[in-house]
């Protein structure tokens, strides 16, 4: 598939397709890995290694929702100062 160097900012990108993205397994916003092969003059594109190296336990996340209830009317009252 062809595609066309754009302008973005001082940079340049190449945009891609959502069958590029899906084949991928990426979304916009996800980190990616660039790479060059200097002789050959290909430009490799892949996620990032570590994407999901290290998730939270989910009963880390099962605890903090239940502090965030317990305690929604105070942090409330944080945030707004």
């Amino acid at each position: 598939m062809a595609q066309k160097i754009i302008q973005i900012g001082s940079s340049a990108g190449v945009t891609l397709s959502p069958d590029t993205l899906e084949a991928l397994n990426v979304k916009i916003g996800d980190a990616v890995e660039m790479s060059v092969h200097p002789t050959a003059r290909v430009l490799t594109v892949q996620p990032k290694s570590n994407r999901n190296e290290n998730p939270v336990n989910p009963d880390v996340i099962a605890w903090t929702n239940v502090f965030i209830d317990k305690n929604r009317k105070l942090l409330e009252r944080l945030a707004d100062k």
